[in-house]
């Protein structure tokens, strides 16, 4: 089975330059990874792993896994660090 096309998306915050990728990494992997690049280093990753996704055989299901992921990253990177007095721009907590 392929994988479904990705999500990218570029971010400007606080006058900070991030780049937000989100994948399905595919059957082999079960994964679906979203990362967050500054000046093309991986700043975060995150993870959901296939088997929280219900009917995730189905493409569109998938597809849908992916931009959900990815909006959500998007969202949660805009909102917190923009918040005044925050996290510095650039400066991603550490968290596993």
């Amino acid at each position: 089975m392929n994988v479904v096309n990705g999500e990218n998306s570029d971010l400007v915050i606080r006058g900070v330059r991030f780049h937000v990728q989100t994948e399905d990494w595919g059957f082999d992997a079960k994964v679906f990874v979203s990362r967050i690049f500054k000046d093309g280093s991986v700043v975060k990753t995150y993870k959901i792993s296939y088997e929280k996704v219900p009917r995730v055989i189905d493409p569109d299901v998938r597809r849908k896994a992916v931009q959900r992921l990815h909006q959500l990253v998007v969202g949660l990177s805009l909102d917190f660090y923009q918040i005044p007095g925050g996290c510095p721009a650039g400066r991603f907590p550490a968290t596993r």
